[in-house]
């Protein structure tokens, strides 16, 4: 009876052991894994208890030193009490079945080390390690105070070893600072948003706007800007009524203007500008109402440009290369419709998706959303994917490519034909239907 009496306390001080362990390979794994974003986010809350984890974090290597220096002592102790205790418990067995008594305590011993071996790595090892790495943020926070409590106390043991290590590590050249530097690098973070879509953590159109964010920045004005021949320009010798009928039939609302060729922009033409100088009829000076024309190398960023136009409150850019020649030219629409998709003002009106010329065939604005697009032919395109969205994607997607002007493209029962191209933008896409 005594004998089970203290198999049984035996029993606890080693599940206690075993708790502990778990306890320390938590706080280990979950203060490395919660980010320093989430533990702002608490403390702007006013959570006190990310305070003391803000702390911890402040000071990861010392801390990760204070775990390790808690799970090696657990881990000794298992090893010291619970192979006594097994063998305790196994050896009577074994000579029970008539085994003699040096085999049966190394037997004990064996298996008794085994039982340890199992219990320590299944529940003190891998399942909170696992916990941690689920819950990272309420483990840490739990057990922020008590790890403190724990650092504080052995501070100067944790302090002895830490030291010893980190001059290990410098004797080869190895980096010993561990304080949170995170970067991801761009496939680390397609790789991130894509598993977020997976799991439903992030929607689809979430997953576009990130996934063009992380493309903005790699484009220049060259890729998204309209081209030299499909600029619309006002030459500056032009009549006031032949200017006024250009920005009417345009419906642009800022235009470039031009002196001799278009390589000598002198200025950019705001519509309102011309609208209220043409209540004075006959006082219109073209160069009085023009603004200052602002130039983009054909190299520089999106990104770049973007703070430009945000920082000089402008809307439109002329492109230049190299040499100075103008190239084509970039607006604010354009940069923020690399992230957002294409935009519709008021004056772009729904019908002008959607042409019909003289001999009756098609002419359509590849921007056409493809829900539009199957109303409109009664086609069944397929619209539940995120390869595409509009028809000029559906092309690409089908082609595998960026068609090509002039390019026949057949889909079940309809030709399309590429009609107007800017550089990689698809402009117009005629629709017949096979005979």
């Amino acid at each position: 009876m005594d004998i089970l009496k203290e198999f049984f306390f035996d029993s606890i001080i080693v599940f206690l052991l075993v708790f502990f362990n778990a306890l320390f390979v938590a706080i280990e794994y979950s203060i490395i894994r919660v980010r320093n974003s989430e533990i702002a986010y608490l403390i702007e809350k006013g959570d006190k208890k990310a305070l003391a984890l803000k702390s911890i974090k402040q000071n990861v290597d010392r801390y990760i030193s204070a775990a390790q220096l808690g799970i090696t002592a657990i881990n000794l102790l298992l090893g010291w009490i619970g192979e006594d205790i097994f063998t305790k418990l196994f050896n009577p067995l074994f000579i029970l079945f008539g085994i003699d008594n040096t085999s049966s305590g190394t037997l004990s011993f064996i298996l008794g080390i085994g039982l340890i071996t199992y219990l320590t790595v299944s529940f003190g090892e891998l399942a909170p390690k696992v916990f941690a790495i689920r819950f990272s943020k309420s483990v840490a926070l739990w057990l922020a105070y008590p790890f403190k409590l724990f650092y504080g106390i052995f501070k100067p043991f944790i302090w002895i070893l830490n030291k010893t290590a980190m001059l290990f590590l410098r004797l080869f050249g190895i980096q010993t600072d561990l304080k949170e530097d995170i970067v991801q690098s761009e496939e680390e973070l397609r790789y991130i948003i894509a598993e977020g879509k997976k799991t439903g953590v992030i929607d689809s159109t979430e997953h576009q706007l990130i996934e063009k964010i992380i493309d903005f920045n790699d484009k220049t004005a060259e890729d998204i800007m309209v081209p030299r021949n499909n600029m619309v320009a006002i030459d500056i010798e032009s009549s006031r009524e032949k200017i006024i009928q250009t920005v009417i039939d345009e419906g642009y609302s800022r235009l470039p203007v031009y002196k001799n060729d278009l390589d000598n922009i002198i200025g950019i033409l705001y519509s309102k500008d011309l609208i209220s100088a043409a209540e004075h009829k006959g006082l219109i000076v073209l160069q009085d109402i023009l603004r200052t024309v602002h130039f983009v190398p054909e190299n520089k960023h999106i990104g770049e440009i973007l703070k430009d136009f945000q920082r000089k409150h402008i809307h439109i850019g002329i492109v230049i290369n190299e040499h100075g020649a103008v190239v084509g030219l970039i607006t604010l629409e354009d940069i923020i419709e690399e992230i957002v998709g294409e935009i519709e003002d008021e004056y772009d009106v729904e019908t002008r998706n959607i042409e019909k010329d003289k001999l009756g065939i098609f002419l359509v604005n590849p921007g056409i959303p493809i829900e539009d697009f199957n109303k409109k032919f009664n086609t069944d395109i397929p619209v539940d994917t995120d390869e595409y969205h509009t028809l000029s994607g559906f092309l690409q997607t089908v082609t595998g490519h960026i068609p090509d002007i002039y390019e026949r493209i057949d889909y079940k029962g309809l030709i399309f034909t590429i009609m107007k191209k800017s550089g990689n933008k698809l402009l117009q896409v005629k629709i017949q239907r096979m005979a």
